[in-house]
């Protein structure tokens, strides 16, 4: 039952009703005949969301919802809805099945990067079918939600992929593609400060001297022209430019050596 306190609730629908003053998302999944789940409830918290996602995700009970920019996550799925909004744990199972794979896994990674849940228990609510523990194989460590898509799209070409790397003398890198290629994802707010472009500038810097090769992606360029910087990152690659070079002094200096 959705009652929140005010003057004068709205009746949404038997045994339902809501404040004035009610977020109009949460009235509007419950009037509609579930409750807000998926990304529309996760997002509430901080979490990643898809971009242009611009659905009301709800799950209702009885398999439908009324409304055409509503979308029904999960439909008949225990338990049953009995709050207005979802728990994290029950929206993220319906995040998994509602999304394709690397935004699924951005939205994981989101959750457990944010603390809203432990990895623990993420496999303890997901486990449970074919999808759900793929998924959770495929989490990791990330800062925002394009390092976690880039990550998914490299791993999906079969190239080893570490996250969140400390290299001494820089500190935490996003990615390192075999040995020594960085890939920093700048989030779409990343260079609204001067301090951030310029500190870039001189972690790069000091990353090309010890010998690591940078490449610096956009948010934009993540989410609109990722067919372009995965073909430069495959170029890198065959060229075997993502290797220490086995002649030279002191490789591997500055973080752990990895094949592929």
């Amino acid at each position: 039952m959705l009652h929140l306190s005010g003057d004068l609730p709205e009746h949404l629908r038997e045994g339902w009703w809501a404040s004035s003053g009610a977020d109009t998302d949460v009235v509007s999944a419950v009037r509609a005949g579930g409750v807000l789940t998926c990304v529309s409830a996760l997002a509430r918290l901080g979490v990643y969301r898809p971009l242009n996602d611009d659905c009301l995700h709800v799950r209702a009970s009885r398999g439908r919802v009324e409304g055409t920019t509503l979308k029904n996550c999960s439909p008949g799925r225990r338990p049953a809805p009995v709050v207005a909004v979802d728990h994290p744990l029950v929206a993220a199972r319906a995040a998994i099945g509602c999304l394709d794979v690397e935004n699924a896994v951005a939205v994981l990674d989101s959750m457990a990067n944010l603390h809203i849940v432990t990895g623990a228990e993420l496999d303890e609510a997901l486990a449970d079918t074919a999808r759900g523990r793929d998924l959770l194989r495929r989490r990791d460590r990330a800062d925002s939600g394009q390092e976690s898509l880039v990550r998914v799209r490299l791993r999906a070409l079969g190239l080893t992929v570490r996250s969140q790397i400390h290299i001494t003398g820089v500190g935490k890198v996003d990615l390192v593609v075999g040995e020594r290629l960085v890939v920093e994802v700048d989030s779409k707010a990343h260079h609204t400060r001067l301090e951030n472009y310029r500190n870039d500038r001189r972690r790069d810097r000091a990353l090309v001297a010890m010998g690591y090769r940078v490449l610096r992606i956009t948010w934009e360029e993540v989410m609109f022209g990722w067919e372009e910087v995965e073909q430069q990152i495959l170029a890198i690659v065959r060229r075997g430019d993502h290797r220490w070079p086995r002649n030279r002094p002191g490789t591997g200096r500055g973080g752990a050596r990895v094949a592929g």
